[in-house]
């Protein structure tokens, strides 16, 4: 009986007795690397699962582990693919929140890395490219190639018959270059890169001190038209082929562009300097915004406040929803009619500023291109210079805005092309707004990168 007893005491305390001991947590973080570029353009994804990353730690302190600054320059995800943009006219409560500093890197970023391979594909068909619109874009490069002359430069009089009235050898090379890179021909890729190269090799042995680039004379009021066009056109070359011989022209063409800025925030047919009218008009600097930040997809830095001053400049200039965007600053610019190709400056100058696709004011100022600027050719309404920034916003844009640009661009632009005889590829540049202070090739280079328009440029809203 007493042994019973005990043990059944021993039995009880043992079941009540627990036995107590430190546990370490343990953190397990997993890093996962969003994509970079390899040397042949593809996204290198890295499986953090093969070799997680496992930090023990005491007690958590509700603060995230530092990360190194080669891990904190990654993005922790990799960007979603590209999605078909909701219709301009979707309410704000249907559309995500604001896009945020790292996604507006990340667009800027990748800008130029849909013109080859099977992202050009996607892009094409997602966007509503097809084979008859890339059948027009390899007929015009073909022609465009044509005309090049022995010194690698491109000339708007000649050997056409319809040439420009001015010659600005300059903007010529400029614009073929837009057209012929905006396919992906690079100093060392495509199929015209012999080309490409022949040009950059010319334009370099032009380039200035200050950055501007000298190949023949022009008229006052264009040479700051044809800088931006070749700045933009140097800062793509060097983005797409990583050239080490045309990162320092890009560079300079950048800090030219940047000096040139006036202190309205705009640009004009001259730099800023005493005893002048230093005030921005909105054509020339539609063109500057772009240069900027074809500079940003190049990688090259582009000081904030080059930007701000732009706002500031866009703000003043804007005269209402009817009127859309006016020439210059002005206490009379009330009065001006619409105009249809400083309107769409303006737009996409603000949609690569941050503005929202459900803006209402990108609403409305995108209604208004589709409303009085529609691509038509009837002679009191051809303006492709004006057509070339609508395709650009409006693609941005997407959704339905989109669609009916692109139907109408494709249903007149296809057509319009010669198909037969020496200028076939090319646009006739008779009857349009600006044909003749451009003439064919100006009007064939424009046409071209609108028909280029569905890979050139990565959609700007299609990581939001």
């Amino acid at each position: 009986m007493v042994s019973l007893s005990l043990h059944v005491v021993l039995l009880l305390a043992l079941a009540i007795w627990t036995v107590r001991h430190n546990v370490v947590e343990r953190l397990r973080l997993e890093l996962a690397f969003g994509p970079a570029q390899g040397e042949a353009g593809q996204a290198e994804v890295v499986d953090a699962a093969d070799e997680p990353a496992v930090v023990e730690i005491e007690k958590p302190d509700g603060q995230p582990p530092a990360m190194s600054a080669e891990v904190a320059s990654l993005p922790a995800v990799a960007p979603p693919e590209p999605q078909p943009a909701p219709d301009a006219t979707e309410s704000v409560a249907d559309q995500s929140g604001g896009r945020s500093e790292a996604v507006e890197m990340i667009a800027i970023g990748t800008s130029l890395s849909g013109r080859t391979g099977m992202s050009k594909e996607r892009l094409l068909g997602e966007a509503g490219g097809n084979e008859a619109t890339e059948t027009a874009v390899a007929l015009a490069l073909e022609w465009l190639v044509r005309q090049q002359q022995k010194d690698g430069l491109w000339s708007l009089q000649r050997p056409y018959a319809d040439g420009s009235a001015q010659e600005n050898r300059l903007a010529a090379s400029a614009m073929a270059l837009l057209a012929l890179q905006g396919a992906g021909n690079t100093t060392r890729e495509g199929k015209y890169r012999e080309a490409v190269a022949k040009c950059w090799k010319a334009l370099g042995r032009g380039q200035t001190a200050e950055g501007t680039f000298d190949v023949g004379p022009m008229l006052d009021q264009h040479a700051m038209y044809a800088h931006a066009q070749a700045t933009i056109a140097a800062c793509e070359a060097y983005g797409i082929s990583k050239d080490p011989a045309l990162e320092e022209p890009a560079r300079k063409a950048i800090a030219y562009a940047l000096g040139a800025q006036m202190p309205d925030g705009g640009w004009r047919y001259h730099p800023p300097g005493p005893n002048q009218d230093n005030r921005g008009d909105m054509s020339v600097s539609g063109w500057y915004l772009m240069a900027l930040k074809s500079g940003e997809m190049a990688g090259l830095d582009v000081p904030a406040a080059a930007y701000e001053n732009l706002r500031r400049f866009l703000d003043a200039v804007f005269v209402s929803d009817a009127k859309g965007f006016g020439y210059q600053i002005s206490p009379n610019q009330k009065f001006f009619e619409f105009r249809p190709a400083l309107t769409a400056e303006g737009l996409l100058c603000r949609q690569y500023l941050g503005w929202r696709r459900d803006d209402p004011r990108l609403v409305s100022g995108v209604e208004l291109l589709l409303r009085e600027a529609p691509i038509d050719f009837d002679y009191r309404k051809k303006n492709v210079y004006a057509w070339y920034y609508a395709t650009q916003v409006c693609h941005h844009m997407g959704g339905s805005a989109w669609k009916r640009w692109n139907s109408r661009m494709q249903e007149l632009l296809l057509p319009a092309q010669v198909q037969t005889g020496r200028d076939k590829g090319s646009w006739d540049p008779a009857n349009d707004q600006w044909g003749h202070v451009g003439g064919r090739l100006f009007m064939t280079s424009l046409c071209t990168c609108m028909l280029e328009v569905y890979y050139r440029h990565l959609p700007l809203y299609a990581l939001q």
